[in-house]
């Protein structure tokens, strides 16, 4: 509590991180799987002397460098300044805690960067025969094992806080790092990477315009998807089966906005399957917009998923150690205690300034910086904009509140973490409730005209100030 932090009134910046990782996360896996691909490819069309298939590859090659280093680089930068600037106290927590395990992975993702240029820039070399097939290769395989190493190291990284295992309690990196769903995870995502492989195969494979080689690499593209989703309804599984009961409990029952992503989970799974086996029967009338739509399958079953892990994990960003609005368990135990304002330096900045607190000043709630910013709005930004949004389309807190009179509201707030577990407790004081209860009711009046149920009960005895 001690960052600054956004504060998004339209969307939820847990929504903007959403769409940001998402979009990355599809390409990244894209990457992995596709390097594999690559070589593997190259090698079968060498040995059965089809150069045909090679000509297609190297353009294929072409894209692939394209995509993932260029889109697949620039979404990363966005996904590291989205959750600094919404979540920086978890944020600074992963990076101190697997800070070797980070510099690992950039040097990894510099050395694909470097082998993936290489790798395309000698293409045409080896074609005119400037250059041994079997050197092409190995620096093929450099790219695609520096890209798998990169998959286990997030992967690591990631699967820690959803299940950190004994790490939090031994303190060991190495407990964190191999905690229980990290082999689960990584076999998912191994099995997902090979058929996003497969997908954007027969993207451009469509495009060849020779039947034969057309037809070949279509089949060889479907293959990637066929065959991994075994592996991938394995991992699915293996990786449900290995969450503790309560995040189970979490997926199946708890919590209703993770119901339509289980659902969109269940029917894009085997969708994606049919889609591959589709365009493996019938690759002489593959078409384009076809493999559009199994693309956007790829990338609907990506995103169920990762929606499912990350809502999973309510109310924690990291289990048992910091909350999902990036409050820490001892921040939230003093803020109970001592008020808000002794764990957020802006709290305490905006009480300073407006004077909150004295003897003369009126309500804290009440007050206002410079005739707009109020003290509920610090607090809504630092505790409830990382999953809610103000009149937005995830997670709307407005339509939830309109329910309750300021007194429930108020009720609710103090009994968050322990009525309703699945959301984080609120860290301040009956004071901080009072600041916060005033700012929803107020959003409320805004958005839908008329009178606050209730806002009596708040009332100043003395007249607002500004600043």
């Amino acid at each position: 509590m001690e960052y600054p932090v956004w504060h998004f009134t339209g969307i939820s910046s847990g929504l903007l991180i959403a769409v940001v990782s998402v979009l990355h996360v599809f390409i990244a896996q894209f990457a992995v799987g596709g390097g594999i691909h690559l070589v593997w490819t190259e090698y079968r069309a060498r040995r059965q002397h089809m150069p045909e298939l090679l000509l297609w590859l190297e353009r294929h090659t072409r894209f692939f460098l394209l995509v993932t280093m260029v889109f697949g680089a620039l979404s990363g930068v966005g996904i590291w300044f989205s959750i600094s600037a919404v979540n920086p106290g978890a944020t600074s927590f992963l990076i101190h805690n697997f800070v070797f395990f980070w510099a690992a992975e950039w040097l990894f993702f510099l050395l694909e960067v470097v082998s993936l240029l290489a790798y395309c820039s000698t293409c045409r070399l080896t074609r005119e025969g400037s250059m041994p097939p079997e050197t092409h290769r190995r620096i093929g395989l450099i790219y695609a094992a520096a890209g798998v190493i990169s998959l286990v190291l997030i992967n690591g990284i990631i699967t820690f806080m959803l299940t950190p295992g004994q790490g939090p309690s031994s303190g060991d990196v190495w407990d964190a790092f191999f905690n229980p769903t990290f082999l689960p995870s990584l076999v998912f995502r191994l099995a997902l990477s090979l058929m996003l492989a497969g997908m954007f195969a027969l993207f451009t494979a469509s495009r060849i315009r020779d039947e034969a080689v057309r037809r070949l690499a279509i089949r060889s593209g479907a293959q990637w998807i066929i065959f991994p989703f075994f592996l991938l309804l394995a991992g699915s599984a293996w990786y449900f089966a290995a969450l503790p009961p309560d995040r189970q409990d979490a997926i199946l029952r708890r919590t209703s906005d993770i119901h339509p992503f289980v659902k969109t989970y269940g029917w894009i799974l085997p969708a994606v399957f049919l889609g591959g086996v589709l365009a493996f029967v019938k690759s002489d009338h593959l078409r384009r917009p076809l493999t559009v739509l199994i693309l956007c399958a790829g990338l609907m079953l990506t995103g169920s998923f990762e929606w499912i892990r990350e809502t999973g994990r309510r109310p924690w960003i990291v289990e048992g150690v910091i909350y999902s609005n990036g409050v820490s368990v001892a921040q939230a135990e003093r803020a109970g205690s001592e008020g808000a304002a002794s764990v957020s330096g802006w709290l305490r900045a905006f009480d300073d300034m407006t004077g909150a607190g004295s003897d003369t000043a009126p309500p804290a709630q009440v007050i206002r910086l410079n005739g707009s910013l109020t003290r509920g709005a610090l607090l809504f930004a630092q505790q409830c904009n990382t999953c809610h949004g103000l009149g937005g389309p995830r997670i709307d807190i407005l339509p939830l509140t309109a329910r309750l009179t300021p007194e429930g509201l108020a009720a609710q707030l103090q009994g968050q973490g322990k009525r309703l577990e699945y959301m984080p407790p609120f860290a301040g004081s009956q004071a901080d409730r009072d600041a916060l209860v005033v700012y929803l009711k107020q959003a409320e009046d805004s958005h839908r005209p008329g009178p606050i149920p209730g806002a009596e009960y708040f009332k100043p005895r003395t007249s607002p100030s500004a600043d």
